[in-house]
């Protein structure tokens, strides 16, 4: 007999039915949008320090990381739960409930956060004495601290409706090094929360581009942004998607850099910045600009004419008046 069929027989032999309490609390609970409820098992539990809102910045990070503002960005999207001591953890390589040992290396008297083996398999379960309440429709996704990779844990994502649910839950984190000890430091993300509206991924699906024209529109535009990487940027890349324009500088759509409900965007100083960028020439792909043979004087946009035969018979492109070229004139004189 398997682990897991004796664990279920022991399980479905000491059942007893179901609670029943002795007072009924009705979820009356309004969560205000754009508000995530911390909510504790007990009141000594109040006003937990160990949550905090995903920043910007990673230690391990060099200055050339924050070129990349994909990663910056994806950096700050979520909530973090943080290690309230340090502690080591070792997985023996089995699945028994008992195959991870935890030793707790500057633990408090408060257990804010406890970190055992409560599956088996190798993982390593935190649970904190809280749980969340989210507004009505709103989902919270467990998942990874954002790029803060720890060497021999793989976390396992989740979705709650929090919503929904008035209890907590646990961050589950897969250790994938048996026979390793694993060093855990005060203050390191041991999960992760993000919003997530509930049915938003439901009907999403992946479909092929078909429209021949768009293809060939998008083949074209995304060699040109190859063009320019490989032969005019260098050593250093030109930042176009940190400054929200594409490879024609036509500006984004609302361009995002940071979590701030589009107020950069619509913020004076950005108005200002992207008005100075399209007014630069640098930063512009300029007409093309025809001189007059006569008066040299610069047209824009003027379609260019075949060249003349003979100087005597020269055209203006823009007045198509026949003139002598000025060059003739002086040696008149």
């Amino acid at each position: 007999m398997s682990n897991d069929e004796d664990t279920s027989k022991k399980l479905q032999g000491s059942r007893r039915p179901p609670f029943v309490p002795p007072v009924v609390h009705p979820d009356t609970l309004v969560v205000p949008p754009n508000t995530i409820y911390l909510v504790p098992d007990q009141l000594e539990f109040m006003n937990p320090t160990y949550f905090e809102k995903c920043g910007q910045k990673r230690d391990w990070f060099s200055s050339y990381f924050y070129n990349c503002l994909p990663i910056v960005f994806g950096n700050q999207h979520g909530f973090m739960i943080k290690s309230t001591n340090s502690f080591i953890c070792r997985w023996d390589g089995t699945d028994a409930n008992d195959g991870v040992a935890v030793h707790q290396l500057d633990a408090t008297k408060r257990d804010d956060l406890i970190v055992q083996s409560h599956f088996g398999h190798g993982i390593l379960t935190v649970q904190s004495r809280q749980y969340f309440r989210t507004p009505k429709g709103v989902n919270m996704m467990v998942k990874a601290p954002p790029n803060y990779p720890v060497h021999g844990l793989s976390w396992m994502d989740a979705v709650v409706e929090t919503d929904n649910l008035r209890r907590d839950f646990t961050f589950n984190i897969k250790i994938t090094r048996p026979q390793m000890d694993i060093y855990i430091e005060k203050g390191t993300p041991l999960g992760c929360v993000l919003p997530y509206p509930r049915f938003f991924l439901d009907k999403y699906e992946m479909k092929p581009l078909t429209d021949p024209e768009e293809v060939q529109k998008a083949i074209e535009t995304a060699n040109f942004y190859g063009i320019e990487r490989e032969e005019f940027d260098g050593e250093k890349p030109r930042l176009r998607y940190m400054e929200g324009k594409d490879i024609f500088n036509t500006f984004y759509d609302m361009h995002q850099k940071t979590l701030d409900s589009g107020e950069w965007w619509n913020s004076a100083d950005a108005k200002v910045e992207r008005k100075n960028m399209q007014q630069d020439p640098s930063q512009q792909q300029q007409p093309s600009v025809m001189k007059c043979p006569v008066t040299h004087q610069s047209q824009p946009d003027v379609p260019a004419q075949p060249a003349p035969q003979e100087p005597s018979s020269m055209q203006c492109p823009v007045t198509h008046k026949k003139a002598e070229p000025e060059a003739d004139k002086k040696d008149e004189e």
